[in-house]
Order: structure tokens, then C-alpha cells, then sequence
């Protein structure tokens, strides 16, 4: 199999994988929201920011210096499994310990008992490092796809939704995420089994923690970047500015509504962010030594992305209604107008996700950590200093972070692989195109859509349908704007369908 079939495949079962966690996460995500308070989710929101951020540091970056390594020996492998085991045991007892110090800073102590619970998730990740990453590392993505589906299936919808329904509110949330761990650690384990042994090379180990650590210091400043606000939002936003019938929220439940709506522009990214971390980190790793497919490699995939979140942006712009109260329901009408300005940033953070990868694979962590770095305080200051604005004034300064974050990574990850910005500007060119006719087919929408009162639902298919159609319409007479260079996403999805197959079968039925 060539390199390029290599990635398809890869992407192919990726994006399966992806795609069916976002949807059973919105299932979930959509179904609690109408069982579980806000100020549930304000707490939870809190809770995972603090876990989360910790758990970079349990890891120190150990599963991608295993996937980042061109050839792994045993030692490596044995070594990162007892560092990663002894890590997880040791911040499962720290959480425990400081777990009253957070609920006293947020005067919450419902925080102490749900931090102590989500704690255990730092020994069950411990425990699944290194078959997870041997499976990104060898590209089959065929088994996480089982392995995740199958967690979050019975962990998120089995054991949260069933909690949720007894009514046991924020630990119907708690317990979901444990069971689902939980079991993506089994599932890592019975498809991709791992023989342990004793015999360590510290030296082995100490390259792994050089690298692990840059890596660390790059996912502490991206991930506490993308959470600072909910957490200054949790400390200091509390009126309720926007409330759209002059209602006044309480802390939490101001909370509450900026991360779901954070949480709405996330899904995209997040989709983009898990591909580019396992297929184009995986696979720029292995082509790191060979400048002319790196480059290939890069601008294929900002051609892709970019005709893909380009478009979708604009469409999630104009029908950030639809969109909200259809995933979080009608008690979340005043998260309308912040969602339609985070939709904004999704171009821009989905194409960082592209860099973010070229950076990690090319071993320049240290240096994007930088970035990150000022990405966060950007963030933080913007947050800040707009909040007296209310929830949309936060919104607009992250969009604004996010803007300047992305000419920095683009920056340093074309100034890598030796590419100019005229070449990255070209290859982004069709998504604007198309971008410019789903402005055009949107704002048609909207106003069919006028005649139709809370019907939300069926004004979302009726846009969804007046977009396809122009995107259709665009393929089949004007199938050049999807064309750039030798990229063409027209014949790349007409080579994965084999048509006369098809054809051949449907003759026989016939």
C-alpha cells in the first residue's frame, strides 16, 4: 500500500471513529441537558478544566513520544507503561489531597467530592498509554473505532443516561465518564494486547521524557488556553447581562451556559483536532525526513480542511439557532448570540489543528509552546477585561485570540517545511469560493425559513437541503473550483466509490 492509499485508509476509519463519537457524545451531551440542571454543567465545567489540565502533566507527554519515535525497542515500550502506571497512581492521590483547596477557591464543596471521583480517571488513562498510542502509531484506526464506539456506547449512554433518568443529576456526568474510560481501557487492551516486561533502559526512557516534556508544555498552554475563559467566567461572571428576558443567572448557571455554547463550537474542532492528532501526526511523523511528501502532505491537507470547515463555518454562523436548541434544548435560548460568534473561530482553529500537527511531528514542541503560551494570555486577558461587556463581549476577545494565534502557528509550521504563504493562500482558495456561494444559499434559507415559526428542526434540514444543492450543483458544472494543483476532492471521493461494482451489482438485481 503507497503512502498516500495509506493515509485514506487511515483517514478513512479516523474519520468513522471521529465522526461517531461526536454523534453519540451529542446524543448523550443533547439528552442530559434536558435532565441535569445547569448549574450542574457549570460545576462540571470546572471540575473537567481542572482534571484535564492535570492530566497532561500525569502523562508528560509519554504516548506521543511513543508515536513521535520512528523505531521503538521493548525497553521503550516497558518503560513508558511503569513511568505512566507510577504517574497515574501518584496525581490520583494529589487530586485527592487539593480537591478541598479548588472547591473553597470556587465556594462550591460539591467541587471536593466530584473532583475526588473524576481523579480516578488519571490511573485508568495510565493504564491504556501504551496500547493506545502502538495502535495510532502502527495507524489502526479500524480498532479505535471499535474501542471507542464501544465505550461510549455503553459508559455514556448506558450507565450516564440510565443515571440521569434516576436522578442523580451531576453524577450521572461523573459515573459516565468513568465507565467510559474504564472501558476504552479494556477494549485498548483486548484489541491491541501489549506484552510488559521488566528490563528498563533509563536512557531510552529519559529521550521519551525530552521529547514528552516539550509535548507537556504544548498541550498545558493549548488546553488551558481553550478553558480559561470557562474559569474566569466561573469566578467572576456573575450577572446575568444576557439573559434575553432580563432574567439574572446565578454564577453557575452563567457558567453553564457560556460552556455549553463553548462546547457547540468545540464539536467541529474537535472532530478536525482528533484526526489531525492521530492520522496527520502519525503520518507526518513518518515522513518527517522527507522534506517534498511533508510538504505534499501539508498543503493536501489545509486544501481538504479548508474546503471543508470554510463552508461550515458560515452555515453554523447563520444557523446558530437551529443548531443550539436542537442539541441543548429551548432552556439554553440565551447561549444563541455567543454561539453565533464563537462559530466564527472554527475556520481558523481547525486549520491551527493542521499545524499543531506538523510542529509535534517535526520535533519543534519547545518552540510552539511559545505560541501557546500567548495564546493563553491573550485568552485570559481578553476574557477578563471583556466580561464586564457580558458573555458575548468574551466571545468576540477569544475570537480575536484565536485570529492571532493562527497567523503565529501558520507562521512557524510554514517556515518547517519550507512553504510560503502564497502557497498556503492558494491551496485555501476554493473553501473561500465555496464559502461565498453557502453565504449566498444561507441567506436564501433564511428567508424561506421566515414563514416558519418554531420549527426549528425542519428550518435546519430546509437550509441544509438549499446548501447541498448548490454544493452539488457547483460539482457538476463547475467542477474546476474543487480543483488545485494535483488535489481534487472530487476525484479522491470518486476513486473510494467504486461505482462500476455498483453498477455491475444493481445489473444483476435487475
Amino acid at each position: 500500500m503507497s503512502t498516500r492509499e495509506k493515509f485514506i485508509a487511515s483517514f478513512g476509519w479516523q474519520a468513522l471513529n471521529v465522526f461517531s463519537q461526536v454523534i453519540l457524545q451529542l446524543i448523550f451531551i443533547s439528552i442530559l441537558a434536558r435532565l441535569i440542571t445547569k448549574d450542574a454543567f457549570g460545576v462540571m465545567a470546572i471540575a473537567l478544566f481542572v482534571v484535564g489540565f492535570i492530566e497532561i502533566f500525569s502523562q508528560i507527554g509519554i504516548g506521543p513520544a511513543l508515536i513521535q519515535r520512528k523505531e521503538l525497542t521493548k525497553e521503550h515500550i516497558n518503560g513508558a507503561f511503569f513511568i505512566s502506571l507510577l504517574l497515574g497512581i501518584g496525581f490520583t492521590i494529589a487530586l485527592y489531597l487539593v480537591a478541598p483547596l479548588v472547591a473553597a477557591f470556587y465556594e462550591d464543596e460539591v467541587l471536593t467530592s466530584v473532583l475526588r471521583w473524576i481523579g480516578l480517571s488519571f490511573l485508568i488513562s495510565a493504564l491504556a498509554i501504551v496500547p493506545k498510542s502502538l495502535i495510532i502509531k502502527e495507524m489502526s484506526f479500524k480498532k479505535l473505532f471499535f474501542c471507542s464506539g464501544t465505550a461510549m456506547t455503553i459508559g455514556n449512554l448506558g450507565v450516564g443516561l440510565t443515571l440521569a433518568y434516576s436522578g442523580y443529576d451531576i453524577w450521572a456526568y461523573v459515573f459516565a465518564l468513568l465507565a467510559q474510560n474504564t472501558l476504552m481501557t479494556i477494549t485498548y487492551w483486548i484489541f491491541h494486547p501489549v506484552k510488559i516486561g521488566t528490563s528498563w533502559n533509563w536512557e531510552t526512557t529519559k529521550d521519551m521524557i525530552r521529547y514528552g516534556g516539550g509535548s507537556t508544555l504544548f498541550n498545558m498552554f493549548n488546553y488551558a488556553a481553550t478553558k480559561i475563559d470557562v474559569l474566569i467566567v466561573g469566578k467572576f461572571g456573575s450577572t446575568g447581562a444576557d439573559a434575553a428576558d432580563g432574567r439574572a443567572y446565578d454564577r453557575w448557571s452563567t457558567t453553564g451556559i457560556y460552556d455549553r455554547s463553548a462546547y457547540l463550537m468545540s464539536l467541529p474542532i474537535t472532530v478536525l483536532g482528533k484526526l489531525s492528532d492521530s492520522v496527520m501526526f502519525s503520518g507526518l511523523s513518518q515522513l518527517q525526513d522527507d522534506k517534498p511528501k511533508l510538504q505534499r502532505a501539508f498543503l493536501s491537507a489545509i486544501y481538504h480542511i479548508a474546503l471543508l470547515v470554510i463552508p461550515g463555518a458560515i452555515f453554523m454562523v447563520f444557523f446558530a439557532e437551529e443548531i443550539t436548541i436542537l442539541f441543548l434544548g429551548d432552556q439554553y435560548f440565551d447561549a444563541i448570540p455567543i454561539v453565533e460568534i464563537l462559530f466564527i473561530s472554527v475556520a481558523f482553529r481547525s486549520l491551527i489543528k493542521i499545524a499543531d500537527s506538523v510542529v509535534r511531528a517535526l520535533d519543534r514542541v519547545y518552540t510552539a509552546s511559545g505560541i501557546k503560551a500567548i495564546f493563553f494570555i491573550l485568552v485570559g486577558l481578553g476574557t477578563f477585561f471583556a466580561l464586564p461587556a457580558g458573555l458575548k463581549g468574551v466571545a468576540w476577545a477569544l475570537v480575536g485570540s484565536v485570529a492571532i494565534q493562527f497567523v503565529m502557528m501558520m507562521t512557524l509550521s510554514l517556515k518547517l517545511v519550507d512553504l510560503s504563504w502564497k502557497r498556503l493562500i492558494k491551496k485555501v482558495i476554493p473553501g473561500i469560493i465555496l464559502g461565498i456561494f453557502v453565504v449566498i444559499a444561507s441567506a436564501l434559507a433564511k428567508l424561506i425559513n421566515m414563514n416558519i415559526d418554531d420549527m426549528r428542526l425542519l428550518r435546519l434540514f430546509i437550509a441544509l437541503f438549499i446548501n447541498g444543492g448548490i454544493v452539488l450543483i457547483m460539482a457538476w458544472y463547475l467542477p474546476w473550483l474543487f480543483k488545485q494543483g494535483k488535489d481534487n476532492v472530487l476525484q479522491t471521493i470518486a476513486e473510494r466509490i467504486p461505482v462500476k461494482a455498483l453498477k455491475a451489482r444493481w445489473g444483476r438485481k435487475s
